[in-house]
């Protein structure tokens, strides 16, 4: 994850790390419309990552851990929810 391309600067729970934040659409299957922001890390960045954790965006917002989702091939997705 290269910040002088497309990734974030943030920080979780306090340390930095670099990974791609998306506040993206989503629709429910009431067919209720909202969003649901992610931020894509490396795994070994987001290893003591919680549902308790906090991620700031560099120059942004901060939100809470919602899901913590590791897909094996080292890299996690955290879904978030602002704080």
């Amino acid at each position: 994850f290269n910040a002088a391309e497309h990734a974030t600067d943030a920080l979780l729970d306090g340390a930095a790390v670099t990974g791609i934040f998306e506040h993206g659409y989503a629709q429910q299957l009431s067919g209720i419309s909202t969003t649901e922001p992610t931020f894509v890390l490396a795994s070994s960045a987001a290893a003591s990552a919680t549902t308790a954790s906090v991620l700031v965006i560099s120059g942004g917002a901060t939100y809470r851990v919602r899901s913590v989702q590791a897909d094996g091939t080292g890299v996690t997705l955290l879904v978030l929810e602002l704080q």
